[in-house]
């Protein structure tokens, strides 16, 4: 029997921006059949089991794929960062499509924040990190991106940059996360956009996922006022590059 081919696709990033929404947006529809587990990542793209192939790939993260299945996903957020990732699926899967899902930098950096917290890896406070740029504490050699990265992984452009080198602009889709939650017309059009029906409509469109403790009555106003600034220039790049308006960003 011939084997069934499938269309690919990659959530990539950024890491604290809805990625695990989306997956579940994505997961849901019946003829998407998204990498499992989820936890942790596959990162296949990431190390040496690459050359293991793309047929162990697919038999590990996709053997619960049924005759429904048109469409393969993965999302590694990890990817986003490693340049070498997006050659490597280039030359696996040539045709396959890349989604980026970005959220307010400034939010995106404390999210993280609260994340390297929670994980028990960030020991200093929010005014340490943000405001007196105290150096960072150790982490394990065995994670595979800096949990302390939270400036650099929230200057989007020059991570995006990395993508198009390899993919044509049709192939990299851009979302950003205030527009596309709990928004069903974008959600469609993600769907279209993946060559699966486009008028599903997903139970989890309203329901809030992977949510951090960031409670921003907490935030102290100095430390948001300081990302802010940091991070106007870096959007008004973005929105160029986008030929879009951010302004709920702003």
């Amino acid at each position: 029997m011939k084997k069934k081919l499938y269309n690919n696709f990659f959530i990539v990033g950024a890491q604290r921006s809805g990625t695990t929404y989306l997956y579940e947006i994505l997961d849901e529809h019946p003829e998407i059949c998204m990498a499992k587990p989820i936890k942790p990542e596959p990162k296949f793209f990431l190390d040496d089991r690459f050359f293991k192939g793309h047929e162990y790939y697919e038999q590990t993260y996709y053997k619960h794929a049924n005759e429904h299945s048109k469409v393969l996903g993965e999302k590694s957020t990890s990817y986003y960062e490693n340049e070498f990732v997006a050659k490597r699926i280039k030359a696996t899967y040539p045709n396959s499509k890349i989604i980026f899902i970005l959220r307010n930098p400034v939010y995106r950096a404390i999210s993280n924040y609260f994340f390297s917290v929670n994980n028990k890896l960030e020991t200093r406070s929010l005014e340490d990190v943000f405001i007196n740029h105290s150096p960072a504490p150790t982490f394990p050699e065995t994670i595979s991106t800096n949990p302390f990265d939270y400036y650099g992984r929230s200057e989007y452009l020059n991570h995006i940059e990395k993508f198009f080198d390899s993919f044509s602009p049709a192939n990299v889709r851009i979302i950003i996360f205030e527009k596309f939650t709990d928004n069903l017309s974008e959600v469609q059009n993600l769907y279209q956009y993946l060559g699966v029906q486009k008028e599903y409509i997903p139970k989890c469109l309203s329901k809030k996922i992977n949510q951090s403790n960031t409670v921003h009555p907490y935030i102290p106003k100095k430390v948001t006022k300081e990302l802010k600034e940091y991070f106007r220039p870096q959007i008004i790049q973005l929105e160029n590059f986008l030929g879009t308006n951010l302004d709920e960003w702003k």
